[in-house]
């Protein structure tokens, strides 16, 4: 009797050692995982080329032309947030409010207003007018285009002065400066 309970607990143990010699083994080859967290980042590429037409210092101050091409704003942002393009004057706060030529020797003045033919996207208007024409700040009077959710590549806007000419100006070079500026938001 003896020797069936020693060799009953034998048996027994043996059982329980082939279970776990069989659950380190299942344990040993089971599937073993890990992650990789991939990431990257990009920085905001935001600007602007300015480039002058020839218009831009020949205009003909005698005989009112409307309308002249002086510029173009090349565009590129992918910045989401968008951004706005805005137009000063050098000579805007010098007298009367408002953007204007000036006489070197002079000081004649010959006023205009600034003008942003733009492209539809990101919400901008196509047309924008009267810049500059009577206040130097505020962003009804020197924003030339507002661009909102939406990334822009190569585009470009059209920049234009409108003054009436005067031919009892003096004899004189008229001049001023426009300063074009991209904000990102």
């Amino acid at each position: 009797m003896r020797s069936f309970k020693h060799s009953h607990q034998i048996a027994l143990f043996a059982g329980f050692a082939v279970c776990a010699a069989l659950l380190v083994s299942v344990a040993v080859r089971g599937q073993q995982t890990g992650s990789i967290t991939l990431r990257g980042s990009m920085a905001a590429h935001c600007q602007i080329a300015v480039t002058p037409t020839a218009s831009a210092t020949n205009l003909d101050l005698e005989d009112g032309v409307l309308r002249v091409e002086v510029g173009t704003v090349l565009q590129n942002c992918n910045k989401k947030d968008g951004y706005t393009l805005t137009v000063a004057s050098n000579n805007c706060a010098t007298g009367a409010a408002g953007a204007k030529l000036i006489g070197l020797t002079h000081g004649e003045v010959l006023p205009y207003s600034v003008e942003f033919s733009n492209p539809a996207t990101g919400g901008s208007q196509t047309t924008v007018q009267n810049l500059l024409s009577s206040a130097c700040a505020g962003a009804t009077v020197i924003t030339g285009r507002d661009v909102t959710d939406t990334k822009i590549k190569d585009e470009t806007s059209q920049v234009f002065v409108n003054y009436t000419g005067n031919s009892d100006l003096a004899a004189d070079t008229y001049e001023d400066t426009l300063v074009i500026t991209m904000t990102v938001k």
